[in-house]
């Protein structure tokens, strides 16, 4: 913990983790993984427990589950609403976020003012998946 190696060490962990599991159990359909956390599509929930009981049984952490029943699932910081032949995404923002920001004022150098704007912007075009939603995160 702390090392700046942790993320490094915590994602080759994982790889080898996944590999041992789907060695032993078929790949989902749709399986992403950004180091210890994992988006699962499938056909039905009980399909589910048995994929997080053998990588309990492959490794040493414990895994939750959250099941998305016919309404959006947030991943990370993209919220995924599913639809019958495709995802539809836009910006997830936890609800205990504030929405505090960089004061106007503050004595900060410019340059970080202008990439609070330029991050929110790339996050409203690279996570939404239609220009209505990019209109609505960028409002």
């Amino acid at each position: 913990m702390g090392s700046p190696l942790g993320v490094l060490f915590a994602n080759f962990y994982m790889g080898v983790v996944k590999e041992r599991v789907f060695s032993q159990i078929r790949v989902p359909d749709v399986y992403v993984r950004y180091i210890d956390d994992t988006f699962v599509m499938a056909p039905s929930t009980q399909d589910i427990d048995p994929l997080r009981r053998t990588f309990e049984e492959c490794c040493c952490p414990r895994f939750t589950v959250e099941h998305g029943k016919d309404g959006p699932l947030p991943f990370l910081d993209v919220l995924i609403s599913p639809n019958p032949t495709r995802f539809d995404t836009s910006v997830y923002i936890k609800p205990t976020n504030l929405s505090f920001s960089l004061n106007e004022d503050s004595e900060c150098p410019a340059r970080y003012k202008a990439s609070i704007i330029k991050t929110s912007v790339c996050r409203a075009l690279s996570h939404c998946s239609s220009w209505a939603a990019t209109h609505q995160e960028l409002d």
